[in-house]
């Protein structure tokens, strides 16, 4: 329980969530404002555990720094962590007090499972881009996802906008697939930014009229809500 491994997975996700229920072998959480909900399948890097929470996932990451490469167990609801010559016990939190912080599984595997109108190889690289363009105009707070034919980009902008012009940085993109309708749809570019910096698939869903994004991996499958 808690190798290094699932550690590492722990931290990516701090930006999202600072509280989690950690359930074996699908964890879900969710973020404040509700509009980014993820799975994270802990199978693929962690044994069997029981289900426990963690209030402050933060400072329990930061009291875990201070070891050197540490073992760790839950011992009475404690979790303990040890090296040579420290130990630090970090007392956990039940599952009911964190209800706020979790949803149900399914409602994510539906979205992620449901037909796709276009899908977008992301690597680390292009997510780095996007953060440093992010960066460079700092008002910009969405990301467009925009389909015309063939012709995939992805563009930085303010959908809440009543200049004429903003500034913008924009890529354009190959699909490894694109079927249906043009399109021009937004999401918060923090929600964006908040997801673990790995290689994902984004996918655009639709159903009436209704957009989805989905960013999926191995690990990883986050639904991310568009702006209204």
């Amino acid at each position: 329980m808690l190798n290094e491994n699932s550690i590492q997975i722990l931290q990516s996700i701090v930006n999202i969530t600072n509280s989690v229920i950690l359930s074996y072998p699908v964890t879900t959480i969710q973020n404040q404002d509700r509009n980014v909900l993820g799975n994270i399948d802990l199978s693929v890097v962690d044994d069997q555990f029981e289900e426990y929470g963690i209030f402050n996932l933060s400072s329990f990451l930061t009291a875990l720094s201070v070891l050197e490469s540490p073992t760790i167990s839950i011992d009475n609801k404690v979790i303990v962590a040890q090296d040579a010559d420290s130990i630090i016990r970090f007392v956990t939190s039940s599952p009911s007090s964190l209800a706020d912080f979790t949803t149900n599984p399914e409602k994510i595997t539906s979205t992620i499972q449901s037909q796709s109108v276009l899908e977008i190889d992301i690597d680390t690289e292009l997510i780095n881009r996007i953060r440093k363009g992010a960066g460079v105009f700092k008002t910009l707070k969405d990301l467009f996802i925009i389909k015309e034919g063939d012709k995939i980009t992805l563009k930085t902008g303010n959908k809440e906008s009543f200049a004429r012009q903003d500034n913008s940085y924009t890529i354009t993109l190959s699909p490894t697939m694109n079927v249906g309708n043009d399109f021009s749809i937004a999401i918060p570019i923090d929600n964006f930014l908040s997801l673990p910096s790995m290689d994902f698939k984004l996918s655009v869903k639709e159903k009436n009229g209704n957009y989805r994004v989905t960013m999926t991996n191995d690990i990883f499958q986050f639904v991310l809500a568009v702006i209204a």
